[in-house]
């Protein structure tokens, strides 16, 4: 009996377990075939669907008087179908190697590329020359699904025509590559950032400079295919075609004519600074390294980008039909000096005594100098008390005498600008923020120590130096006196050195604020985006403020004065500025600078201002009106850092004076290929000041 009893417990257990099953299997069978329809019809339309896109033509790129600089052209490139039998592809793949003078591995790894669609061709290369397209056509047995189609590539007409009038200065290199920057193909990270915007493996995407802030508009819309997929993978039909649109043409405030100066300038400068002897060390045969250098023309009326010049450089057109990885690397590599680096807002300096400009402006506005105070320049300067004194010294310990502010200016008086760092310690000291800080805060309302805003990658901040700062990189530090902000740090500040830096954007967009009377403007790089072809205006690219500064007339007077004095009689800058040609009632201003750098010779800095103030009958008009307006004259900010270049005075504020007076004269100056070889050593002759 209790086995009996025992057996019809384990059926009812058994019947339960199968009617669980059974309930579970119904209501999976019920899920797939009801519930889950909808979505599996869906992802079956999904397999069997296919999108693809093909690039449009790319918009072209005109400097500010319409002239185009990058534009898009058609070339042949070479094509592998898919569907290639394993024994197909051991055959061709030599063959086209050696008539497209590439390697066999290079072929193969763009074929088993993950990036490219398994329903498209691969491309192989571009620009192939009619005589080898026609050889791989009639030779469709050594070929097998190889053709061609047209693409579109970037061209540089006016670099074509630079190079064959300057051929040394543009051998290796083109004008504005930085300003411009080139196009490549898109990479992983740029796929996922523009997921869901119709790129394709194989396209190109807009890589620094314009190239990349203007992407979207010069790209254009691709062309796009919906296409039906049998369960094989093989095209059924066509679902959709739609065509591609052409991407809109955009247009600069760049000027070809001034940029190919600026370039030639640059270049110049650079050379020369190699022939001066560096006074500063024993050796009489060690000249200036001179390893880079930028140049920066701003219309200060507007914020408008004339010029953008940094070498070293690279030639954009090696990228037209895609760069090696040995080539890309080296021109990243700081042994070659880094050349794809744009020092206008990259590079990071101690701008030197460029920076008394807004030391001498802090002083005035916060009343801790009255101009006419005379001080005494005895080519030094102590501060302290025994037995911690500190000497501080002009360059050379060089005499100025009796100086007032203009004359410290014109001469650029290191002890007169110590003694206002010094003062503004004091303040600091006394808990007096608004005077202990003056330099700092003024600094940052003329945008130094952030981004300009000037849209280009990769901007750097700069840095303006304070208690926080010191504090911060010294955290950790056993002696905690490295943490306070000392007298010291005011007076280097106020001569522009220290832990100051700042690019050379940002000391041309200070200066520009400055001379225009106080609207600081962000950087702008094109004034106008227009229909394919340039046929109508789409939109206009305004000027932006950023912020308008309060600056007194009286006190731009007074630092304006020092500037242009600056210039003539025994200022830092006159032998540079020595016979200047302008034309009439023109004016020039300016300031040197010599930043001293730990381990490295001394930049080479000039910020300089053309036209600081209209002559009578005049006005000061933005660049593109200079041909529109009766009586216009420009006013511009140009600024040159030469690292390991020497004094300000010897190397900068020479590029700047070719600069100005090209514009001033509309006449091109002699090509920098007149420049002779270099055959000897000039020994410096250090100007009226350290600058």
């Amino acid at each position: 009996m209790m086995s009996e009893a025992k057996s019809r417990v384990r059926l009812g257990i058994t019947g339960i377990v199968v009617m669980a099953l059974f309930c579970g299997l119904f209501a999976r069978l019920w899920f797939l075939q009801i519930a889950s329809s909808e979505s599996f019809a869906a992802q079956t339309e999904q397999n069997r669907v296919r999108v693809l896109h093909e690039s449009a033509t790319r918009g072209t790129i005109l400097d500010t008087n319409g002239r185009e600089i990058v534009e898009s052209a058609f070339v042949n490139t070479i094509r592998v179908r898919r569907g290639l039998t394993d024994e197909e592809r051991e055959a061709m793949v030599p063959n086209l190697a050696e008539v497209l003078d590439v390697t066999q591995g290079y072929i193969n790894k763009r074929l088993d590329s993950v990036r490219y669609s398994p329903y498209e061709a691969v491309p192989i290369k571009n620009g192939v020359s009619f005589d080898k397209l026609v050889y791989i056509k009639e030779r469709p047995e050594m070929f097998p699904k190889v053709d061609v189609v047209r693409r579109s590539v970037r061209l540089y007409p006016v670099f074509e025509e630079l190079a064959k009038i300057y051929p040394s200065l543009y051998a290796d290199t083109t004008a504005a590559s930085h300003l411009l920057g080139y196009v490549g193909a898109i990479n992983k990270d740029e796929q996922k950032l523009h997921k869901g915007e119709g790129y394709g493996p194989d396209d190109v995407i807009g890589k620094g400079g314009v190239e990349q802030v203007f992407e979207t508009e010069l790209r254009g819309n691709p062309r796009k295919r919906k296409l039906e997929i049998d369960s094989r993978g093989r095209l059924v039909q066509v679902l959709n075609d739609r065509p591609a649109e052409a991407g809109n043409d955009v247009q600069l405030t760049m000027d070809i004519d001034i940029q190919r100066i600026a370039d030639e300038s640059l270049v110049q400068g650079m050379r020369n600074a190699g022939y001066l002897q560096d006074t500063s060390v024993k050796d009489r045969f060690k000249t200036y390294g001179a390893k880079g250098g930028a140049v920066i023309v701003l219309d200060a009326t507007d914020g408008s980008v004339i010029a953008m010049a940094s070498r070293p450089s690279f030639d954009i057109r090696e990228f037209t039909y895609g760069t090696p990885f040995e080539k890309f690397a080296a021109l990243n590599d700081p042994a070659s000096n880094s050349p794809l680096l744009n020092r206008v807002i990259q590079g990071e300096y101690a701008p030197g005594s460029t920076w008394k400009t807004f030391t001498a402006l802090a002083a005035l506005q916060t009343g801790i100098v009255d101009p006419e105070v005379v001080v005494i320049d005895r080519g030094f300067i102590e501060f302290g008390d025994e037995p911690n004194v500190q000497t501080f010294k002009n360059a050379k310990k060089e005499a100025h005498g009796a100086v007032k502010l203009r004359g410290a200016i014109q001469v650029s008086s290191d002890v007169y600008f110590y003694a206002l760092g010094f003062k503004f310690w004091r303040a600091f000291s006394d808990a007096n923020r608004v005077k202990g800080y003056a330099i700092q805060n003024l600094a940052r309302d003329y945008g130094f120590g952030d981004q300009t805003g000037i849209g280009l990658p990769d901007e750097h901040f700069g840095r303006i130096p304070d208690q926080k700062f010191k504090a911060t990189i010294n955290k950790g530090n056993p002696d905690s006196s490295t943490q306070l902000w000392l007298p010291g740090d005011s007076a280097a500040l106020a001569v522009g050195q220290g832990d100051l830096l700042v690019t050379p954007l940002q000391l041309a967009a200070g200066y520009a604020a400055f001379a225009n009377g106080g609207t600081l403007y962000q950087p702008r790089l094109a004034r106008l985006i227009l229909t394919p072809g340039g046929q109508q205006v789409l939109r206009e690219i305004p000027s932006q403020p950023v912020t308008e500064i309060n600056l007194d007339p009286t006190i731009r007077a007074q630092v304006m004065d020092g500037l242009k004095d600056a210039l003539i009689g025994i200022g830092s800058a006159q032998p540079a500025f020595s016979g200047l040609s302008l034309p009439t009632g023109w004016q020039v201003a300016g300031k040197t600078g010599t930043a001293e750098v730990f381990g490295k010779q001394d930049t080479s800095v000039f910020a300089g201002i053309l036209n600081p103030d209209p002559p009578e009958g005049s006005v000061i008009c933005a660049h593109h009106e200079l041909l529109l307006k009766p009586g216009c004259i420009p006013q511009y900010v140009v600024v040159s850092f030469i690292e390991e270049g020497g004094f300000g005075a010897s190397v900068a504020a020479p590029i700047v004076r070719r600069i100005m007076e090209a514009i001033g004269a509309k006449v091109t100056p002699s090509p920098a290929d007149d420049i002779p070889p270099k055959v000897r050593v000039i020994r410096e002759k250090k100007p009226g000041s350290g600058d």
